[in-house]
């Protein structure tokens, strides 16, 4: 029901959207907002535990590992409450959280993760993420502080050796139900910073993400499972801004559903993804009111043959990209595309593996400025992308967009401007609303 209600929404949006808008009057139109999803917060008891009275030192050298869990662990003997991490410096490593539990960082405060290699704990042939909890239920982590992982060090690591072992994640967060975390900073992450993955109904809002643009695998945010709520947040890394997971086996339900994203600032890094991981099938994104400048992708969806699924009803609105070098980028081909689409043949009929599956996917509201390229589309040969459409989608770019194996690409009161080159290049693709679209390059021309 709560799907149908926001498509319902959606659609009427798009109704009134293109009623009200000409190909003479490209002045964006109000589209009406997504409804905000119901999603229950935390309940947590009112108890409060200070790590400084189990013996932790806030003077950024002293190791609080074990002061800190056992604060947590107090925490949680006693029913739940809030662990509060008060201002100053606090050394640690791996930390493992619980239910009932709210892990509050005070203004000022900073947790800083142990950053040597030689004494950093492994588990499983990795190392161990920075802060986890598995298998549990009202968990909240909020700030105004600060989770720092001190990445450099890990970060030259791997580039001197990108066999190493796994580096930790900044935050995990598995297999939990009802979870907040909220007005928290997370910074500098030896790789992934917050993965909530496997969860349900969850909020992430008014977050602060940052590391390098060099830094290597450094996800803002990956979340998997059903019922999100990501808003408010401004995320600046040096991978993916935020990559829904939507791997797994497919089933009766999709790994992913239900997923909001709105209100949000991407700065560098490499957009708002989904994938590679698609074997479990997404249904339902509704991404609104979102910026981009300088990523390196901007709406990026990104699949193969090896790791595909079903991805459906996606809606993205009120958008606005600038200096992103691929603004809108959906690839059958990840990581890497053929020189040219009729390059790729067909796969053997034995091949087992699922193929990506782009489908029902609604793009309006969105200006896209100072790029070099328009976008990629491009499917596959045995499984084309399809129902795309974009309404009032206003683009200016150096090049064109690609579109390749896409069927029922439909643009309403909508724009691509070029400086070079024609504004799209067709192979198999059925597309309208353009002017002067040309010929599919898959299509032989008739002899004169």
């Amino acid at each position: 029901m709560k799907f149908l209600l926001r498509l319902a929404a959606l659609l009427l949006a798009a109704t009134l959207l293109a009623s009200c808008t000409t190909a003479q009057n490209p002045t964006p139109v109000a589209v009406a907002a997504t409804p905000a999803p119901s999603i229950p917060v935390p309940t947590i008891p009112s108890a409060t535990f200070t790590i400084t009275d189990y013996g932790a030192v806030a003077d950024g050298k002293t190791l609080n590992t074990a002061a800190i869990q056992q604060t947590i662990d107090a925490c949680s003997a006693a029913g739940g409450g809030t662990v509060v991490i008060p201002e100053g410096k606090f050394l640690t490593g791996p930390l493992t959280l619980a239910s009932n539990l709210n892990f509050h960082l005070a203004p000022n405060a900073t947790l800083l993760f142990l950053n040597d290699l030689a004494v950093y704990p492994k588990s499983g042939g990795r190392y161990a993420n920075g802060l986890s909890v598995s298998n549990a239920h009202d968990l909240e982590i909020s700030g105004p502080g600060t989770i720092d992982g001190q990445g450099a060090p890990w970060w030259a690591a791997f580039e001197a050796n990108n066999a190493m072992p796994r580096r930790p994640n900044l935050v995990v967060i598995s297999n939990c139900t009802t979870v907040l975390v909220h007005q928290v900073t997370l910074k500098d992450s030896p790789c992934f910073h917050l993965v909530p993955q496997r969860c349900t109904n969850v909020t992430i809002r008014d977050l602060t993400i940052t590391a390098p643009s060099t830094a290597h695998n450094t996800d803002a945010i990956d979340p998997s499972g059903w019922h999100f709520l990501i808003t408010n947040c401004t995320l600046d890394t040096g991978d993916d801004n935020v990559a829904i997971k939507a791997g797994g086996r497919p089933g009766d339900r999709p790994s992913c559903e239900d997923f909001t994203i709105t209100n949000c600032n991407m700065l560098r890094g490499h957009g708002l993804s989904i994938g590679s991981e698609t074997s479990g099938g997404l249904n339902g994104l509704y991404v609104s009111n979102i910026t981009f400048n300088g990523t390196t992708s901007g709406i990026r969806l990104k699949s193969n043959r090896t790791a595909g699924g079903l991805i459906e009803n996606l809606h993205y609105s009120n958008i606005t990209m600038k200096n992103v070098k691929t603004p809108i980028y959906i690839t059958s081909y990840y990581p890497k595309e053929p020189k040219s689409p009729g390059d790729d043949p067909l796969p053997t009929p034995a091949n087992p593996n699922p193929r990506p599956n782009w489908r029902d996917i609604t793009f309006s509201n969105i200006t896209i400025t100072d790029c070099p390229v328009a976008g990629v589309l491009w499917g596959l040969p045995e499984l084309s992308m399809s129902n795309l459409t974009f309404t009032n989608v206003h683009i200016s770019t150096t090049e064109g967009m690609k579109i390749y194996f896409a069927n029922n690409v439909r643009f309403i009161d909508s724009s691509i401007t070029v400086q070079k080159g024609p504004p799209v290049l067709l192979y198999k693709a059925a597309v309208t609303g353009l002017p002067n679209l040309p010929a599919d390059s898959a299509t032989p021309s008739k002899s004169p």
